[in-house]
């Protein structure tokens, strides 16, 4: 008799039906796309440049001013619990870039855009994560534990607002990226997890 919780604990193990929580904020296998876009900055579909396993991928053509990619009140809105972001993000540049992973939560200040002077206080409510990619594929994985807005406050992920791909948009921080070249990018895979 009590080999049989045994053997059941192992089927569900190795059958999956125990696995780590996942979400796929944005199923570009299925077509999904970002609606939250920079008026310059274009986004299509595409089957170049996707990751691991994966067939479609969102290509993102952000020109030489900079500008966002991203999710406006997005339908899967609640990240509580999960601890990663993951991507594979295809640089098409020559170059290295730096770019940036936008949250902002419901405590977040102003409208979409947080442009010109009243936009730099406004920025200051979202969170702003940099991070470097090089030419050709890049596997980026965000911790999300313990990250806070720019003023130092947790983010709350009972309810994300929008999140985005973010280039040359943060002149007042001096990590921002300074190139002069407008940059193509090729996103698949997105996926958060426990």
């Amino acid at each position: 008799m009590r080999r049989i919780p045994i053997v059941l604990a192992c089927l569900l193990l190795f059958t999956g039906a125990v696995s780590a929580k996942k979400l796929i904020p944005l199923d570009i296998e299925k077509g999904q796309i970002f609606d939250d876009v920079t008026e310059m900055v274009d986004v299509s579909l595409s089957e170049e440049n996707v990751g691991e396993k994966a067939t479609t991928s969102i290509k993102a053509f952000f020109p030489a001013e900079g500008g966002w990619a991203g999710l406006w009140m997005p339908k899967k809105s609640a990240w509580e619990g999960f601890k990663t972001l993951t991507c594979s993000v295809f640089n098409a540049s020559s170059a290295p870039v730096k770019i940036s992973f936008v949250i902002k939560d419901l405590h977040h200040a102003g409208g979409a855009s947080g442009r010109g002077n009243e936009g730099w206080e406004m920025r200051k409510t979202w969170c702003v994560i940099p991070y470097d990619l090089k030419p050709g594929m890049n596997e980026v994985k965000i911790e999300l534990a313990g990250i806070k807005t720019q003023e130092g406050k947790p983010v709350n992920f009972s309810r994300i607002f929008h999140w985005g791909f973010y280039y040359k948009f943060f002149p007042e921080l001096k990590w921002e990226e300074k190139s002069k070249e407008g940059l193509t990018l090729f996103i698949s895979k997105l996926k958060l997890e426990e």
